[in-house]
């Protein structure tokens, strides 16, 4: 429906620009008019040209020139108020300028051909526009499989897409229809033991009767007009609806009656929370796929129930994350240094002058960073807040969070992105600080295969129910869990018997409880490790070797427990040594018989022990990319569907090359991001050059392609030449708004130093040593 409402609008308004197309190429002859006009008739030809300027009606009009009022300026050098005064002194003053004269009429031919510019460029956009909204691009850039697809090239492409649908598919169907048994009493036990401390039964007795107390007051309380809003909000702000579904909540939102009958209603369900149930004929499953070339399966709910589990799944997030969050803070969880003595702070505030000790202190920084970004991170601290996660496939990052805003229909977007950098700098940092301090620096990644669709159902409602939900919301829980699935072209239904469905915040929540008592349990066997985890990849690090091999152990048996497995093509670890003499050469080493073998990964960047523990470009994993990147953008029967393809891959390796959003930070060294930009560089050029035969000219750049591909179209024949601004402007401005990531890196990276490591050496030997001698001679 949007589509064919824009294409309606975009052909009524080309049918119009192009009226006035032909009506100002009419009036743009005043150029031919004024050279052929005598030479030395200068105030003539001027007179005629102002004539010109102010008499047209059409866009592009001076807003005052009519009126002769207001200052209105031709490119800031020509005041069209002014003009007639100065034009009669200069027929009057026979010293008037004559260069001044030639510049004017310069200056106003300029102003002519200028709107003949934009005239063309406005019509060659509007084709453009519709062009894509009849090609159907706007549907199939990454579309389901089941969309059908028309065109005859597409059909290989199309079979290879199904070929891997159906692969994953049938994975899929091996594992959520297949039962997966567990221990429940060594689970069980394994808990208790986790808390059996007099501070750990304390601990979860207190997180216990928040939860038991949040259960109770979800079932007795009234949803309220506010509550529908942001439901609507935090639904629309997820990939869970489809896009009819989608039309629909947004006249919900806006009309005031419906919102307060959806209260009541919602209300109701919740007060029969015991009776509810997915529908007897089932849900449909559709597949769909993303940019790491997975697929994921869909449950498509009715509107009702869509709404009706999104508040109560974003109602439970969070209070889950606030409990969490309290456990994190209490004294339970270890930290990875033990606390000053009452000694051992009065000394430092004695000999230091500090008036608050440890607040400014690196850990109590890195506290505040771990549970504001990193602690039980797909669950939001308020339900304004969304957390949507698309999964990490291959390394590679797709998430956002949003925060809604309840007085319009707007999101305002959190970057995950940022968050996600966050933890590349903070590995970086942490590396350079373990070889100045301790001259070792240990380093592991993980993740969980098939992690969502493969949780146990028992295992979740294990977890549930040692947190303190009661068994009436744990039946609830089972009957979310145990959906009756179709998936298409099938008639009968299955019951899930295993994971959970993407996309739904119940989801979400079970996912983070499984893996908060995994963050627990190595918190607790590992000496307060901390577990850097977005969803269910983990990195963790230390400069004691022990200490991780230990954390690594505990996720193993935690696995084991509640039947998850680790996905050993994304985990890997790396140990290296420096010798720490102030002149001898470095001579990193790798060595653990405990921790798994495999590179350490980040998006496309991986962690090099052999250039003394640095992050480096992995080209091996960026070339299959190209050649997806290449075959999607070869799908689009579009330029702007193709534009759209092209900025969306371009920020996709700009992410997963560790520059996302131009947050480079200086721990990453000039050196990675020189190689970034090469990279970026590489990916344009071999991935343009596909489209062109071998020697061609301008083969590897996206504008000489994009101007190749204009000029083919009929309807841009008239357009002689590009301003190579034209191709980076806005789209809303009337340009491509082509992704240009390689200009955001070189902007910064004179400012990247060369070798980040550099302060930590100069602030060992030089900064602490005068920070020393400063503080003995002011207690002398």
């Amino acid at each position: 429906a949007y589509t064919q409402t824009l294409q309606f609008i975009t052909s009524i308004k080309v049918q119009e620009i192009e009226k006035q197309c032909l009506v100002y190429e009419e009036h743009a002859k005043v150029l031919d008019i004024v050279h052929a006009m005598d030479e030395d008739d200068l105030v003539g030809k001027i007179e005629t040209l102002l004539q010109a300027v102010r008499s047209w009606s059409g866009s592009g009009t001076f807003p005052s020139s009519s009126s002769l009022s207001g200052g209105t300026q031709i490119d800031g050098k020509l005041d069209l108020a002014n003009m007639d005064v100065w034009l009669m002194q200069a027929k009057m003053d026979p010293s008037f300028s004559k260069d001044i004269l030639r510049g004017w009429i310069q200056t106003l031919e300029a102003q002519v051909r200028h709107l003949q510019t934009r005239f063309e460029f406005t019509k060659l956009f509007g084709n453009l526009l519709k062009e894509w909204a009849e090609s159907g691009d706007a549907l199939t850039a990454f579309p389901s499989v089941n969309t059908p697809r028309e065109r005859e090239a597409d059909v290989e492409f199309v079979k290879l897409e199904r070929k891997e649908s159906y692969e994953q598919k049938e994975k899929l169907e091996s594992i959520i229809f297949d039962d997966k048994p567990i221990d429940t009493s060594a689970l069980i036990a394994y808990l208790e033991e986790l808390f059996a401390s007099e501070e750990g039964q304390s601990a979860i007795s207190v997180a216990r009767l928040k939860i038991r107390g949040h259960a109770e007051q979800l079932l007795a309380g009234r949803v309220t007009v506010y509550d529908v809003r942001w439901t609507i909000q935090s639904l629309l702000a997820s990939d869970l609806m489809d896009e009819s579904k989608r039309s629909t909540l947004r006249e919900l939102y806006s009309n005031p009656t419906s919102v307060e009958d959806l209260a009541s209603v919602l209300t109701l369900r919740l007060a029969n929370i015991a009776s509810w149930s997915w529908p007897p004929e089932g849900i449909t499953v559709d597949m769909r796929r993303h940019l790491s070339g997975k697929y994921r399966a869909y449950m498509d709910p009715s509107l009702l129930d869509g709404l009706f589990l999104q508040y109560i799944g974003v109602k439970w997030q969070v209070q889950f994350k606030r409990t969490f969050q309290m456990l994190f803070k209490s004294p339970l969880w270890k930290s990875p240094f033990s606390p000053l003595t009452k000694a051992e702070t009065e000394r430092r505030r004695t000999y230091f002058c500090e008036e608050d000790v440890g607040v400014y202190g690196l850990e109590s920084l890195k506290t505040s960073i771990r549970v504001d970004n990193f602690l039980a991170s797909q669950l939001p601290s308020r339900v304004e807040q969304v957390v949507r996660y698309h999964g990490a496939d291959e390394g590679m990052f797709d998430q956002e969070m949003m925060e809604i805003d309840n007085d319009t229909s707007n999101t305002s977007h959190f970057s995950v992105t940022a968050v996600k950098q966050k933890l590349l700098h903070l590995m970086m940092t942490d590396t350079y600080l373990d070889k100045t301090l301790h001259g070792q620096h240990t380093i592991v990644c993980t993740d969980f295969e098939w992690f969502g669709p493969s949780l146990p159902h028992s295992s979740i409602l294990i977890l549930l129910a040692f947190f303190g939900v009661p068994q009436q919301w744990l039946d609830f829980f089972q009957a979310f869990l145990s959906a009756p699935l179709r998936f298409a072209g099938e008639s009968g239904t299955r019951i899930r018997r295993r994971g959970v469905p993407i996309s739904y915040a119940l989801s979400a929540l079970c996912g983070e409880v499984i893996l908060f008592a995994m963050d627990f349990a190595v918190n607790q066997k590992a000496s307060g490790l901390f577990l850097y985890r977005m969803h269910d990849d983990v990195w963790f690090w230390d400069h004691d070797l022990s200490k991780c091999e230990d954390g690594w152990k505990e996720i193993l048996r935690y696995a084991e427990l509640v039947g998850i497995h680790i996905n050993f093509s994304k985990t890997g670890s790396a140990f290296v040594k420096w010798n720490t003499g102030e002149h001898s050469e470095e001579a990193p080493t790798t060595q653990s018989d405990v921790l798994p073998v495999g590179p350490v990964r980040w998006g496309f960047l991986k962690f090099d022990t052999a250039s003394g523990g640095h992050f480096i470009l992995d080209q091996g994993i960026v070339n299959p990319h190209i050649v997806e990147f290449h075959r999607q953008l070869s799908n689009m029967k579009s330029l702007l569907g193709w534009q759209g393809v092209w900025n969306r891959y371009m920020g996709f390796f700009e992410r997963n090359f560790g520059g996302g959003l131009g947050l480079v930070g200086e721990c990453v060294g000039r050196n990675l991001v020189g190689e970034i930009v090469e990279t970026l560089g590489r990916v344009e050029r071999e991935t343009v050059g596909l489209f062109y035969p071998a020697g061609a000219q301008d083969a590897g750049s996206v504008v000489g392609l994009l101007k190749k591909m204009i000029r083919d179209r009929p309807f841009a024949a008239k357009v002689n030449t590009f301003p190579q601004g034209w191709f980076y402007l806005p789209l809303e401005k009337g340009g491509l708004g082509l992704s240009n990531p390689i200009a955001h890196l070189v902007g910064v990276m004179n400012s990247i130093p060369i070798d980040p490591e550099e302060r930590f050496r100069k602030q060992l030997t030089q900064g602490d040593v005068e920070t020393y001698r400063d503080l003995r001679d002011r207690m002398d």
